[in-house]
């Protein structure tokens, strides 16, 4: 039998990706911690099971562990980061070992599990899967799944947001090479630290140290696993269509719990039909097409759901007041009633459906009765759900209420796989971290056609909510964000550096200044910056963005260019939150650095618009943007 023991990742000789960061990495998606979970955990099942038969079973449980269980867990955790370290790891843990013991389970049966190497140095072998080391090791993976909803790669950091000790325990049943295989990890994303004249990440496991792992463990596995789990109260994996992982969130953020969880055991009948709808209205919205049925009766997934041991099911979508709309649209969708095209190039983007129903028709309350107006369900739908062909959905795009003909409407709009899947990658590819918009502006992958695509799409999309709503739209009204203003993104991994706006930004409206200090319009234009990657200049990375200056050949306006950094709602701000403030690197136009000046850079116009690209500096693991401003000059 295996010792579990602690492993502690340190910075190596080359450098590594700190917890912190890497905890950034998903960016502040403007989604609750339960709703960014829920939306992450059921694309991974959804994704896991789609090489398997049968459907797939995906299950959240909320419970106290009782006295054995805690006995097990703390033998589990006997090993903490050092208390010297100041790690702060340490202390959540060693509060939730001595607490009640809260944990939330999400389980998925009936798919593949977390499969092949657990050595992510290891190359992997003709066929084999990654699944492991993408979930376990491993921080940001290509999407390896075709027309998957996602990948293990930065959604998997919403799992140690929503617990306060940040620390997962993960069980898991596979095929392996000999049979059925159990594997059990827990794993933490703590704060860098020092220790014994050392540098840490902050990145912690804890398992089985094996011959040849260097000082890292690898899970247990086998019978010890299976023993473990069970141990634990986790559930049941014998059989193969038992395959799939359980996730054990430590001492979960649940909003209805906060202010009792630390005084009561079992929470009264009212805290717990919150929980239930909590759970029921959050997995509907953003879920709610992987439990509708297909034209042949069949349901893509199944859903089961336990708080305190009362046990219960999700709703059926088509019951619910006015969430049957959407399946009803999703039925015209499945169905290619209403196809939009591309017309340049030429492309089939994707299919549209739509469903109205009377404005008098009486919303479902099950919910809203216990949750108010956090519910996320509306009154009336005046929504279109954006899709790819994995049917989860993006985000939506609001419009308003038909006040005209008194109606309330729902459209789902799914894109197209294309040829060699050309269509679908353009949408999969303009997805921030979270998965919760499409933005083609700031999707530097993205070929011009692919960029194309999710633009015509999005436009054609909002000429249909035009249409339904009645009237037009007024732009603050949608929830489709397609200037770059999706919180995921713009507070995203490093590197996804954002489009300026504003009057006299980098919305492509420029002002010049005459005598007097008056400003006029002149011919001179600078466009919007936009960010084209990232790179290392110096020791440090920054942002590269790039502008157009059009106008009279051989003026020489100056143009003022202020970095900024992007922070939580949408709001700017000089300095990032370690103080440090963002700086222009390097401004420069055929490879040639433009001249500085007291007001910013001197800018030559020459034949067809000049190219600019703007060096920015990164500070502290933030998105950062830049507004392009022309101060003096125009035409000579």
């Amino acid at each position: 039998m295996s010792r579990i023991r602690l492993h502690s990742e340190p910075f190596s000789r080359d450098g590594n990706l700190a917890a912190d960061g890497a905890a950034r990495l998903l960016g502040q998606p403007a989604l609750s911690p339960l709703e960014l979970v829920i939306r992450e955990t059921l694309q991974n099942s959804w994704d896991a099971s789609m090489n398997n038969e049968g459907t797939p079973i995906y299950s959240i449980r909320i419970r106290r562990l009782d006295p054995s269980q805690m006995d097990a867990i703390r033998a589990f955790f006997a090993e903490l980061p050092p208390s010297e370290a100041n790690e702060p790891i340490a202390d959540l843990l060693g509060s939730f070992l001595n607490s009640s013991g809260l944990v939330m389970e999400i389980c998925d049966s009936g798919t593949q599990g977390l499969d092949g190497p657990t050595s992510a140095s290891r190359a992997l072998k003709e066929g084999e899967s990654a699944n492991f080391v993408n979930f376990v090791r491993n921080i940001g993976s290509a999407r390896d799944i075709s027309l998957g909803g996602g990948t293990y790669g930065f959604g998997k950091s919403s799992l140690f947001k929503i617990s306060h000790c940040k620390t997962i325990l993960i069980h898991t049943l596979f095929e392996g090479e000999s049979g059925l295989a159990h594997r059990l990890i827990a794993k933490s994303l703590g704060s860098a630290f020092d220790h014994n004249g050392r540098r840490y990440t902050g990145r912690h496991w804890w398992g089985a140290e094996e011959e040849g792992t260097d000082g890292s463990v690898d899970p247990v596995v086998g019978d010890q696993a299976a023993n473990l789990a069970s141990s634990l109260g986790l559930q049941e994996r014998i059989s193969t269509d038992q395959r799939g992982t359980t996730l054990m969130i430590l001492n979960p953020d649940l909003e209805e719990l906060e202010e009792i969880c630390a005084k009561v055991v079992e929470p009264v009948a009212e805290i717990r039909n919150r929980i239930k709808a909590r759970l029921q209205d959050t997995i509907l919205w953003h879920c709610w097409p992987k439990f509708t049925r297909k034209s042949d009766g069949s349901v893509p997934m199944k859903c089961k759901l336990s708080v305190f041991g009362d046990e219960f099911s999700l709703p059926d979508p088509a019951d619910i007041q006015p969430l049957w709309l959407m399946t009803q649209a999703l039925a015209k969708s499945r169905d290619r009633e209403n196809l939009i095209h591309c017309q340049r190039p030429k492309k089939l983007l994707g299919f549209f459906g739509e469903s109205e129903a009377s404005l008098d028709l009486n919303a479902d309350d099950r919910f809203r009765i216990y949750l108010g107006d956090s519910a996320l369900i509306p009154e009336k739908l005046h929504h279109v759900a954006l899709l790819r062909p994995a049917e989860l959905v993006v985000r939506y795009v609001e419009g308003s209420i038909n006040e005209a003909d008194r109606k309330q409407w729902a459209g789902v709009f799914i894109t197209d796989i294309g040829e060699n899947c050309e269509v679908e990658q353009a949408f999969a590819m303009s997805e921030p971290p979270a998965h919760d918009d499409w933005q083609p502006k700031a999707a530097q992958s993205l070929t011009p056609n692919q960029r194309t695509y999710v633009q015509v799409a999005l436009t054609r999309i909002r000429e249909r909510v035009k249409k339904l709503s009645g009237s037009d739209l007024n732009h603050s009204n949608l929830v489709a964000r397609e200037n770059g203003n999706s919180l995921a993104s713009l507070a995203g991994e490093i590197g996804r550096s954002l489009l300026g706006y504003g009057l006299g930004g980098a919305d492509g409206r420029t002002r010049s200044s005459g005598g007097g200090g008056q400003r006029r319009r002149g011919p001179t234009k600078i466009s919007t910056p936009i960010s084209i990657g990232t790179g290392i200049t110096n020791g440090a990375p920054v942002a590269t963005f790039k502008v157009r200056l059009t106008g009279d050949v051989g003026a020489q306006p100056i143009v003022a260019f202020s970095p900024w950094v992007q922070m939580d709602e949408g709001s700017k701000d000089q300095v990032a939150p370690n103080g440090q403030a963002p700086q222009i690197v390097s401004v420069e136009s055929d490879s040639q650095l433009l001249a500085s000046v007291e007001k910013g850079f001197t800018c030559p116009v020459v034949a067809g618009g000049t190219v600019i690209l703007v060096k920015v500096s990164i500070p502290d693991y933030v998105a950062v943007g830049v507004t392009a401003e022309i101060i003096e000059g125009g035409s000579l």
